[in-house]
């Protein structure tokens, strides 16, 4: 088990880092908790946690080849129903930091992200996941692409429970230039060992 957490840690890590030689990779923080809830989700409830996002354009002028890296990890949530920590987890846009947008990833999409849901812990990773088409249109914000809302500031992460149904924990993804602090990657690529080695072991126990 310990070796084939630590294999699956490694092999995250070597995902998480740009793949192609030449090519743009932008990457997003996002600082999840309650307090960050808006509009009619707010008052959010417990739990925080982080996500970063990678984006990639694939050495390519077109948007339709792009693809991005995701990871999140919260911690502390509670109202979640099944003994699920979370009802349901997206990416929304475009909207500032105290708008409402709607969905624009289904982060719960089993055939595209893995997870670890379960009691008050949250992972999620998804790896190489086809960034979405657009253009996306939201009030005022028009005509715009994934990767104009992201780097507009203008998509969030939101965390939904049965106790919070709009939104328990919120954060607004922000392009930052320089790399994260190391214990923010260390809690990011450990959560995407453990869901890693759960979908080695899922695969498995079919086999």
């Amino acid at each position: 088990m310990i070796k084939s957490f630590a294999s699956a840690l490694t092999l995250s890590a070597l995902l998480a880092a740009p793949t192609a030689s030449h090519a743009i990779v932008y990457t997003f923080n996002a600082v999840v908790s309650g307090a960050n809830e808006a509009g009619t989700a707010a008052p959010g409830g417990p739990g925080s946690g982080t996500a970063i996002l990678a984006y990639n354009n694939n050495n390519t002028p077109t948007l339709t080849d792009d693809t991005y890296n995701f990871s999140m990890a919260v911690f502390g949530l509670s109202g979640g129903t099944g003994g699920r920590a979370a009802n349901a987890f997206h990416i929304h846009g475009a909207a500032n930091t105290i708008q409402n947008g709607p969905v624009r990833v289904a982060l719960d999409d089993p055939t595209l992200f893995t997870a670890l849901n379960s009691g008050s812990t949250l992972l999620v990773g998804g790896i190489n996941v086809a960034a979405p088409l657009g253009p996306f249109t939201n009030g005022t914000y028009i005509n715009l692409s994934f990767l104009d809302m992201l780097r507009a500031g203008l998509t969030y992460v939101n965390v939904h429970t049965s106790a919070n149904p709009m939104g328990a924990v919120r954060g607004q993804l922000i392009e930052v230039s320089v790399v994260p602090e190391p214990s923010t990657y260390a809690m990011l690529l450990a959560g995407l060992g453990v869901v890693g080695w759960m979908a080695r072991r899922r695969r498995a126990s079919r086999a």
